[in-house]
């Protein structure tokens, strides 16, 4: 059986690197909607900036799912536990759908 702890040091250490990869995926989107050209259209770049600005979002997330898993490590208890487990989950399927669409509709 896997123990408590291994999972939540699991989804500690993804779900900083996660909040990295998004950090940057956002950085990388926003640079290019400042690199076209500037006949562009504002709609245009401002679609893109919004889907940049988007991104902020998962990367809050994942830094919830960090600072709770700090906490769970602290205070152990089965809510706690259940809240990162499944919260991590969400996140990680949102992040993918988002990273997908952004990537195949922006960049």
């Amino acid at each position: 059986m896997i123990d408590h702890k291994d999972v939540i040091l699991g989804v500690l250490g993804a779900s900083s690197a996660f909040a990295g990869l998004l950090l940057v995926f956002s950085g990388l989107t926003f640079t290019q909607a400042a690199s076209f050209p500037s006949d562009t259209d504002n709609k245009i770049i401002n679609r893109v900036r919004s889907a940049a600005r988007f991104g902020i979002y998962p990367f809050w997330g994942f830094l919830i799912v960090t600072l709770l898993s700090l906490v769970w490590m602290l205070h152990q208890s089965n809510c706690l536990y259940l809240v990162c487990v499944i919260l991590f989950i969400c996140l990680v399927l949102g992040t993918g759908i988002y990273g997908t669409v952004v990537s195949y509709r922006f960049l």
